[in-house]
């Protein structure tokens, strides 16, 4: 009589483990792009409450900006890193009033990478266009901004607030996030750079793109790669005037 069998053998086993391995080896990097994708959402959700907050204060200041170093810490300061600037402080900018739920104001991607960097009491991942708002923020190489929504030429063009990164790229960036504003220059003086750490792997991290809120409130996204030629300051300079016709 034929022994009745009770279980696998250990060649069986070592099958089966060697499948889920294979597996799991092929879901994880998917399940790993989902997440950075709903984390990509959640900034892009971010940034549209910034949209909705911007208009909101607009309306009540009779269509003037914010102050782009004082919209949420007014003690924030220039030069400091936000970590050591505000990381004891409560948010008391122009614009807090219409952003108060703090979480709002970190992308869980730049806060993973801040992490890994560092930079662990970041309190705010998104900076506002420093031509907004400063009339008088130019210097010897850089161009005035303007005071009023009307003053910009191009509202679906022209960013108001973007995620900014934490490392710096050569080439792209002279600073990383170290205070309220983002400041891009023409071509060849870069000063900050937009982030660059969404739709990209790990290991590409300076290729990636930055998810940004536009004047008129609508979001979108720039590529690493746009960047360059100037493409980063044509979205900063409020006065943009369309290009010549071929």
């Amino acid at each position: 009589m034929e022994r009745q069998r009770n279980g696998f053998t250990l060649i069986e086993l070592l099958v089966v483990i060697a499948i889920i391995a294979l597996l799991m080896g092929m879901l994880f990097p998917v399940f790993s792009r989902v997440k950075e994708l709903v984390r990509m959402i959640s900034c892009r959700s971010n940034l549209r409450q910034y949209g909705i907050a911007s208009r909101m204060y607009l309306d009540s200041n009779e269509g003037r900006f914010p102050g782009p170093y004082v919209w949420l810490y007014t003690r924030a300061g220039t030069g400091s890193t936000p970590d050591e600037a505000i990381m004891n402080l409560e948010p008391d900018g122009t614009l807090w009033p219409y952003l108060k739920e703090k979480s709002v104001h970190m992308c869980r991607t730049f806060w993973i990478h801040a992490r890994h960097m560092g930079r662990r009491n970041a309190q705010y991942s998104y900076s506002m266009n420093a031509y907004l708002g400063a009339p008088g923020h130019s210097t010897e190489n850089h161009f005035g901004g303007v005071v009023l929504e009307t003053q910009v030429r191009h509202p679906a063009k022209i960013f108001l607030f973007s995620e900014e990164n934490v490392w710096l790229i050569p080439g792209l960036s002279d600073y990383v996030l170290n205070d309220n504003n983002l400041l891009v220059g023409p071509e060849g003086d870069p000063i900050d750079s937009f982030a660059t750490y969404h739709n990209v792997s790990s290991s590409r991290l300076n290729e990636g793109s930055a998810n940004l809120v536009f004047v008129d409130g609508h979001v979108d996204s720039i590529k690493a790669e746009e960047q360059k030629e100037g493409g980063n300051f044509r979205i900063a300079w409020p006065k943009l005037t369309p290009p010549e016709p071929d």
